[in-house]
């Protein structure tokens, strides 16, 4: 698959320098933008770590990879469901036995635009629950092992916090009444992109 260029100096992977001794954590990685940059991470020497709902299709995933970045690519996969709480917990337990070293967490895992409102396993809007709450979580268990190597965390977001209410929806925010696909993802978006901005902070 060809390298497109993107961004205003027209970025491209070969920019990237070697990554040899690295280790990047990626949500949602078996498909999407997850995949490419595993993908690129993957012929830039890193390890990767991958946190995915399917064990089929991180199985899948793993072995085109190997498959274009060669048998010695060093990718793996844990079994996470951003939905569920205790998953996320047993996920994060899973990597902090297995993973001495995070230099990047990637946050870009994310459901849109549920036709009619859901509620995850804990009781939460399932965008906001799954984008927000899922992600919040994760980020808190594997700071302390980020933080020893500088590591850095990465939030995927979305133009489309911008739509919508552009707010939080603090009295409601489980849309027990007024639910919209659209509106609710928007939400579940602006919330990353707040977390993000007070991470920098």
């Amino acid at each position: 698959m060809a390298d497109t260029k993107f961004g205003p100096k027209g970025w491209t992977p070969s920019r990237l320098g070697d990554q040899s001794g690295k280790t990047y954590i990626i949500t949602g990685a078996n498909t999407g933008a997850g995949f490419q940059a595993a993908r690129i991470l993957l012929k830039k020497n890193a390890k990767v770590v991958m946190l995915n709902r399917s064990i089929e299709k991180s199985k899948a995933a793993i072995a085109d990879l190997k498959q274009e970045c060669g048998v010695q690519a060093d990718v793996s996969f844990v079994c996470m469901d951003l939905s569920d709480l205790d998953s996320v917990r047993a996920a994060a337990d899973e990597v902090l036995k297995t993973v001495p070293r995070i230099d990047a967490l990637i946050n870009n895992a994310a459901i849109a635009q549920v036709p009619r409102r859901k509620l995850t396993v804990n009781g939460f809007e399932s965008q906001l629950g799954t984008n927000h709450y899922g992600h919040f979580l994760l980020n808190s268990l594997l700071f302390d092992r980020i933080a020893e190597s500088q590591g850095r965390i990465v939030v995927v977001a979305s133009l489309g916090y911008n739509l919508g209410l552009k707010t939080i929806k603090f009295d409601d925010m489980n849309w027990d009444e007024g639910y919209g696909a659209n509106a609710a993802y928007s939400q579940s978006k602006l919330a990353q992109m707040m977390f993000a901005y007070e991470l920098q902070d």
